[in-house]
């Protein structure tokens, strides 16, 4: 059963755990982009299995292996069938691979102690401060600096809280404030997770503090405040988009937001026009995918056109290099790759934050900042981001925080003087 410290000590796996993340930042190319910590991976897993509780542990994961193994078996069929070339689907196989033994290596390490996951999360804000590609420059905040902030943060609340209890009370605010800082710095994705993050550890903090009702929550009024929740996120849309029709983000903000709503859509649409595209790809074959890195030049001409055809500002230099069907989506773009079941791995997954944000609300929870916003992250990530690059890293953190609090219910339920009796 995972420990319950929440300091960093001297313990090296603590080190371990920092410097695993980082090692992201080295890179190779071999079949496609792989990374340092594609390799560690397998080297932490064979060496975990060695553990008298590791096969225990997995077994905990069957549904989500299952899916995950599903998800590639679908891949192989439509590479195969697709007749994909080989430097596409020995990427496309490795991709999902790579991130099941991933999932398999951290959850059978980081969950042991509450520091491994701290020391994790302080290695991945600085990776993602460091690891922003040249192609992003000029806009650092949006892919990599915010999320360095929030996990900096968080890691901070989360090592200072032993000490400082009202540092966790805070938490709230302090998430709320840096949200804000970086709406400003035009990361508007961000700035939502941050705030709705915000949300979630004030709403669990109040509960904490009327015990009979911790212990009486049930679904219905955990959907209640579910519905809540969504209403929250309409709202503050809404004043994001009349802040920055004002100008009071900047002009820059100002003018992407025009841009994204030059059309006949919704912001949430105009800022990943490409999901339009990638559920015609979709509807075309609903089972069987398109293909590891699936190319088709007739989905991006038609995305041409339909943007055209909607009003929305078109790049031809985009288009005219443009191969793969476009997806900005981590379930939309497992289903036009592998089809159904990719669609469905994810469709599973994207219930687990709610499942683990359920759990924080029975439970007195140290890392309660931390698993708040790596939820929120991750249910705002699958339908809205791609799955790319080192992504696989950081949502098999996301999951195995998730599942940890989930398959580990009563672990921090009784505060923190628990915890500090049991390190």
């Amino acid at each position: 059963m995972a420990g319950s410290s929440t300091g960093i000590s001297f313990d090296p796996w603590v080190i371990a755990a920092f410097l695993y993340p980082v090692s992201q930042l080295a890179v190779f190319q071999l079949v496609g982009q792989l990374y340092l910590t594609d390799f560690l991976g397998f080297a932490l897993l064979g060496f975990m299995l060695r553990a008298p509780d590791a096969w225990h542990r997995l077994s905990k994961l069957r549904l989500v292996f299952g899916l995950l193994f599903a998800w590639l078996l679908s891949q192989i069929i439509t590479d195969l069938v697709r007749e994909s070339p080989p430097e596409d689907f020995l990427r496309g196989w490795a991709k999902i691979a790579f991130f099941g033994v991933q999932i398999a290596a951290l959850w059978l390490f980081l969950p042991r102690k509450r520091a491994y996951m701290i020391a994790f999360a302080i290695g991945a804000a600085i990776s993602a401060a460091l690891g922003i590609s040249e192609v992003f420059v000029g806009y650092e905040w949006k892919f990599g600096y915010s999320r360095a902030a929030a996990l900096s943060l968080i890691a901070a609340i989360c090592l200072g809280t032993p000490k400082w209890p009202i540092l966790r009370s805070l938490s709230p605010v302090l998430l709320a404030g840096l949200s804000f800082f970086v709406l400003f710095q035009s990361a508007r994705s961000s700035f939502i997770a941050m705030l709705l993050a915000a949300g979630v550890c004030g709403l669990i903090i109040a509960v904490e503090k009327w015990p009979a009702l911790q212990r009486t929550i049930r679904p219905p009024a955990f959907a209640m405040a579910l519905i809540i929740g969504i209403a929250g996120g309409a709202f503050v849309s809404a004043g994001y988009s009349s802040m920055v029709q004002s100008g009071a983000l900047g002009a820059e903000a100002q003018q992407k937001h025009e841009q994204q709503t030059s059309g006949d859509v919704p912001l949430l649409i105009g800022g990943r026009s490409e999901s339009l595209i990638s559920a015609r790809a979709i509807a075309d074959s609903p089972l069987l995918g398109h293909g590891s890195w699936a190319k088709d030049r007739r989905y991006v001409e038609l995305y041409r056109s339909l943007r055209l055809r909607l009003g929305m500002t078109v790049h031809d230099y985009y288009f005219q290099s443009r191969e793969l069907i476009p997806t900005h989506s981590y379930i939309l773009g497992a289903w036009v790759e592998a089809g159904l079941m990719g669609a469905l791995f994810w469709l599973y997954v994207f219930t687990l934050p709610l499942v683990a944000i359920y759990a924080l609300l029975r439970r007195n929870e140290p890392l309660l900042p931390l698993v708040a916003y790596l939820a929120i992250s991750l249910m705002w990530a699958i339908p809205f981001s791609p799955f790319g690059a080192t992504e696989r890293f950081l949502v098999a953190f996301q999951l195995v925080v998730l599942l940890w609090v989930i398959h580990f219910p009563n672990h921090g339920r009784t505060g923190h003087g628990a915890a500090k009796r049991n390190r």
